[in-house]
């Protein structure tokens, strides 16, 4: 019985570890499908509005850039910024364009650079509708809320 708690324990605390929030998920999935050169697949996961000011071809090259520079999806280090985690004025900005819905993901891009994406949960899927590169000094002193 003793032995059964144990690796009953053992996998769930594996098993938490290995899941990321939806929205993180989505921006992983969006680089993986960059790095298979699928621009169609890429697309699917950004706003029109945004790719209005970013071509796809372009997008999906300077993605499957970061994740080689980073030598792996997974070494993007892709994570959720919560409110309590943001700069409160760009929560409060957030909170006022997109009320609830928004979901602010940053990863490592390689070359010192930091990605912040804003991702948006709709009725029936996720979509992604704003993303910067941005440096990490600029990270660090305008969006991470310490």
């Amino acid at each position: 019985m003793r032995k059964m708690i144990i690796l009953l324990a053992g996998a769930a605390f594996l098993l938490t570890g290995c899941f990321n929030p939806a929205s993180v998920s989505v921006v992983e999935d969006m680089y993986e499908e960059a790095l298979l050169e699928d621009e169609a697949a890429v697309a699917a996961y950004f706003n029109k509005e945004f790719l209005r000011e970013y071509p796809v071809e372009e997008l999906a090259d300077e993605l499957a850039t970061q994740v080689r520079n980073v030598e792996g999806i997974k070494l993007l280090n892709a994570i959720e910024l919560t409110g309590k985690r943001l700069n409160p004025e760009i929560a409060a900005e957030l909170d006022d364009t997109y009320e609830e819905r928004w979901h602010y993901i940053v990863n490592d891009a390689g070359e010192g650079d930091i990605m912040t994406w804003i991702v948006l949960k709709t009725s029936t899927h996720y979509e992604i509708t704003d993303g910067k590169k941005v440096t990490a000094d600029y990270y660090n002193k305008h969006i991470k809320n310490e």
